[in-house]
């Protein structure tokens, strides 16, 4: 009787038993995961969510308004703005850089400043 308890490990009989209960709860996820009414029920939830998230964001948009402050959309259409005038200011500078002769000493890198003449006053 002795040799009986000392063979017992509780944590063997620990982890048999979360491996068990692991594959029923596996087993019955599938069985219910495999039913119409399941692919139904998700997809009316993903409906709501959305038609929520429209609703939400809609009202967010009139509130914005109503402070005076640019929504979403607002911002992302200035920045594709901003973008698309960066790239035709990319555009004419290339287009300059091609124009300027090789030697051209006149482009701001090349100019010199004017000559310091005035002195300062000396202390007596």
């Amino acid at each position: 009787m002795a040799d009986d308890r000392q063979s017992i490990d509780p944590s063997a009989m620990f982890a048999d038993w979360v491996t068990q209960w692991e594959r029923a709860v596996d087993n019955f996820s599938n069985d219910v995961m495999a039913t119409d009414e399941f692919s139904r029920s998700m997809n009316q939830m993903q409906k709501v969510q959305l038609d929520m998230q429209r609703v939400f964001g809609d009202a967010m948009a009139k509130q914005l308004a109503n402070f005076n402050m640019p929504s979403r959309d607002d911002i992302l259409e200035l920045t594709e703005n901003l973008r698309e005038v960066d790239r035709r200011v990319a555009r004419v500078e290339s287009m300059l850089r091609k124009m300027q002769p090789e030697g051209d000493n006149n482009s701001p890198s090349h100019r010199k400043s004017p000559p310091r003449t005035k002195q300062a006053p000396k202390a007596d």
